[in-house]
């Protein structure tokens, strides 16, 4: 597998993640309100922004993620 494959398929991956984290945050919002857990979402969250930062700028692309 080419290096560039295995960069898009870890972006890909990253994302993917981010996005069910997302979910569960809604989840427990709408549910349970329950802050400790939301709060462990949203910093896992933070973490794999970071690192999806991280692989686009392995690309040479900057950009500016938006909160959801």
């Amino acid at each position: 597998m080419d290096v560039m494959d295995e960069k898009y398929i870890h972006i890909a991956e990253l994302s993917e993640q981010i996005e069910k984290i997302n979910d569960m945050i809604i989840m427990h919002q709408k549910l349970s309100d329950n802050q400790s857990m939301i709060r462990q979402y949203i910093f896992k969250r933070d973490e794999l922004i970071a690192a999806l930062k991280t692989a686009l700028q392995s690309l040479h692309l900057n950009v500016q993620l938006a909160a959801a």
